[in-house]
């Protein structure tokens, strides 16, 4: 647990024997999970440090209406919900899902405040972490709320390729979980990916993606 630790950035530059030398002075519990477990649930209060330990996590939003919008996926030595721990409302605002056997180290907000008070450079950490994140969310709202269906495919294929140089990008997701990550149904991304086939912009063999128009693809993301 204490290798998988030192590669999170919220113990970054901070030696391992300090890492355990911290987790003795905390009632922490490390709970494991099966595939679709459900670890927590959208207005939970979040009153824990949750750090995945392995596995892989997904956080989930569902509207009043029953639509699914994937938010984030995190992996081993990734937090969850960070940005919540210390908020005047501390409700998580997603579910948060196991999508293969995970572990979870979980620490009460109270005990992670004694650590920060004791370690500098563990609060320093949090900090830029906490900063990262409200990035990420702004960038997530963005995505989300002021592009279309065309330019969040577009944005979603030029960050998978592998290099600036490619132009093949071999996709991991099925429709259904692409689909979910923008918020929008299956049909609805099936039937712009196919129009954008139409456009020679791409052409698409199951799951494998070739830009064919790549200034267009660029000014589609825009």
């Amino acid at each position: 647990m204490i290798a998988i630790l030192s590669k999170s950035i919220l113990f970054r530059d901070i030696p391992e024997s300090e890492i355990s030398a911290l987790l003795e002075t905390a009632a922490y519990r490390v709970v494991t999970y099966r595939t679709k477990d459900v670890v927590a649930l959208q207005g939970t209060p979040c009153n824990h440090l949750m750090i995945v330990l392995n596995g892989l996590l997904q956080g989930q939003m569902v509207n009043d209406a029953g639509k699914l919008v994937v938010i984030e996926e995190l992996e081993a030595a990734q937090l969850l919900a960070p940005a919540f721990l210390y908020a005047p409302k501390n409700n998580l605002p997603v579910n948060i899902i196991a999508m293969e056997s995970s572990e979870i180290l979980f620490i009460h907000r109270d005990d992670f405040t004694v650590w920060m008070q004791q370690n500098r450079q563990l609060l320093q950490n949090f900090l830029m972490l906490i900063s990262g994140r409200s990035h990420f969310l702004s960038d997530k709202i963005m995505f989300l709320s002021l592009k279309n269906i065309k330019n969040k495919i577009a944005d979603y294929l030029l960050r998978k390729l592998p290099d600036a140089l490619s132009t093949v990008i071999h996709l991991t997701e099925t429709q259904q979980e692409i689909a979910d990550s923008f918020g929008v149904t299956r049909p609805s991304l099936a039937r712009a990916l196919a129009e954008m086939e139409q456009e020679g912009i791409i052409s698409i063999d199951r799951k494998v993606v070739k830009v064919c128009n790549m200034p267009a693809l660029k000014q589609m993301a825009q």
